[in-house]
């Protein structure tokens, strides 16, 4: 958020003019080269499997690699892969590239399906341009590493160095600042400007502030400014008026929540949207594609474990194989919920216990279903139904939500979205039983923070670290 923007003469301004322009050019060098790479990849798969076969697909051509490269970049774009401040951490340019290509490569997969047009898509070939590209994507990432690391890359395209402004002593090792080194922000000088003066002593505190940040060679000012502390914003701003660097707040969690919230201009003002709406019928139409895609390409892949673990379920003990118990779904609407039956009970009414680590009344089969999450795989079922989505807050028997109801004030708004096979919550380590208020209480944060900020590419998100962490069997 800038709070103001001023320009300058001086060799320092112009040197960061310079340095600002030299970034646009080298993001397009190391898209290009991203592009470039993708489509020799490409034109390297196809020979090298018309070596191996020894003989080369007719009418084989770098179709394909074009597709895939332009979709590769433009995913990256708009997930800022290619923003400067990013080019310096590794490992999240590592994760980035792998999940853009596995994406990328998911795309041209449906694509082809849809088109009508795999029978001209040699699988040999996509097989050996997947390992070619991944691996040159991954190697130029190092690659990156190493021109970055440069002092002139690192003073001219990523640092900007800055001085930071607060009233009050601040916590360095909190989130808040932690991440300004990793994003780019080199704080050379920190000034407190004390609230505890008269208004003369603040003036000649803030005038000789201003004159020391001058001298110094900085690209911008940050403002640690706290909500309550914002009244100080407008006496602060005819002092600052004095230096030609931008000037940048860094806001609390209370301001960069409202900040980051869509607005509506309204005449000379605007309106900030303090609750999402519910998604809109494109968002709908593309979270309703990629759910009934994956469950029934889910269904089809995982007929057979389905079928052993109901016969296990009905040698392992008396029962029905599928647990159906109610719970509630997008604004409340009731529906039933399908479930290996994991238990020697059924519970369905008022009173339903959480199953618990040792619980009796667990199965011998039902344990392994449990620590696996395949007792989950039916709700494939309540996905394809639209009764429930793959990603979203997790559903509770309708007596948990009667009671969490009352307790916690933001548990109604879980309902704002379909209910998932998988959610927010549990990739961040909140799944299973919540025994506290103060568990069920983080769970809802996440799954309230799900609804408010979804997007396609969190569901994709959500549901890769699912599928790691079931894989891994980590306890997500």
């Amino acid at each position: 958020m800038a709070v103001a923007t001023y320009g300058s003469e001086s060799a320092h301004a112009l040197s960061s003019a310079r340095g600002s322009a030299l970034q646009r050019p080298f993001q397009v060098v190391v898209i290009a080269a991203d592009f470039l790479l993708i489509l020799l990849s490409y034109v390297a798969g196809a020979s090298l499997y018309g070596v191996a076969v020894a003989s080369p697909p007719e009418g084989a051509s770098v179709g394909a690699g074009l597709f895939v490269g332009v979709v590769f970049v433009g995913i990256a774009y708009f997930r800022d892969v290619y923003s400067t401040h990013r080019l310096l951490n590794l490992v999240w340019q590592l994760r980035m590239a792998a999940f853009v290509w596995l994406t990328s490569l998911t795309i041209l997969a449906v694509a082809a399906f849809l088109l009508k047009s795999t029978d001209n898509l040699s699988r040999g070939t996509v097989i050996v341009f997947a390992v070619i590209g991944g691996l040159g994507l991954i190697s130029l990432r190092f690659a990156w590493q190493a021109v970055f690391g440069t002092s002139f890359a690192r003073s001219r395209l990523v640092d900007r160095k800055v001085i930071l402004l607060s009233l009050k002593p601040l916590d360095f090792t909190s989130s808040r600042f932690k991440d300004l080194r990793r994003n780019g922000f080199d704080v050379t000088r920190h000034f407190v400007l004390g609230q505890d003066r008269d208004d003369g002593q603040w003036e000649r505190q803030i005038r000789d502030v201003i004159r020391q940040s001058r001298a110094a060679d900085v690209d911008e000012y940050l403002l640690a400014i706290d909500w309550n502390e914002l009244p100080m914003l407008r006496k602060l701003g005819p002092y600052l008026r004095a230096v030609p660097q931008p000037i940048r707040l860094l806001p609390d969690d209370s301001v960069a929540d409202l900040v980051t919230r869509p607005f509506l201009p309204v005449s000379g003002t605007v309106a900030v949207e303090i609750q999402r709406p519910p998604l809109t019928i494109l968002e709908r139409l593309q979270k309703r594609c990629l759910d009934v895609g994956v469950a029934l390409f889910a269904l089809v892949l995982l007929t057979p474990l389905l079928l052993t673990v109901a016969v296990l379920i009905k040698l392992d003990s008396p029962g029905s194989v599928i647990f159906r118990q109610s719970r509630r779904g997008f604004n409340g609407k009731p529906f039933e919920i399908w479930k290996f039956r994991t238990m020697t009970v059924s519970e369905n009414g008022e009173t339903v216990t959480q199953a618990t680590k040792g619980d009796a009344r667990v199965t011998k089969i039902g344990r392994f279903l449990r620590m696996t999450s395949i007792d989950e795989l039916p709700q494939l079922w309540n996905v394809l139904r639209g009764d429930m989505s793959l990603v979203g807050p997790r559903p509770h028997a309708l007596a948990h939500d009667n009671y969490y109801d009352e307790l916690i004030s933001k548990y109604v708004y879980r309902h704002h979205m379909k209910p998932g096979l998988t959610g927010w919550a549990q990739v961040n380590g909140f799944r299973g039983e919540t025994p506290t208020i103060d568990l069920m209480e983080k769970r809802v944060e996440y799954d309230v923070w799900y609804v408010s900020n979804w997007s396609i590419w969190l569901d994709l998100k959500i549901m890769a670290r699912t599928a790691s962490a079931v894989m891994f069997q980590e306890a997500y």
